[in-house]
């Protein structure tokens, strides 16, 4: 491996690196929204079973904590694209390729 790869390595995983502390708070955050609305779910399921009846609250719950599962997986699934992205943009500048073309 020559010196100008493994230097452009080392700059792309230290952007890596550095990207990935960035959004550390947000993936946090979001994973903490998805276990409170797992909680919420498997309380709504609980609800369920053991009144034996389903009510408009019930299914509120289960709307509601699934609706919370899949904003905050599709933020985290954000996040990490405009991460791996930037970093495929630094490694396409370094070793002289064209820029991406995204339709």
């Amino acid at each position: 491996m020559e010196d100008r790869d493994r230097e452009m390595l080392k700059q792309t995983l230290d952007a890596l690196e550095r990207l990935m502390r960035m959004f550390q708070a947000e993936r946090i955050l979001y994973l903490c929204c998805v276990v409170a609305a797992f909680g919420l779910l498997m309380y709504a399921g609980w609800l369920m079973f053991s009144i034996h009846t389903v009510t408009p609250a019930e299914i509120g719950l289960m709307f509601g904590a699934t609706g919370v599962t899949a904003v905050s997986s599709g933020r985290v699934a954000f996040f990490l694209n405009k991460a791996f992205n930037l970093i495929e943009d630094i490694v396409r500048k370094l070793s002289g390729l064209e820029p991406r073309h995204d339709s």
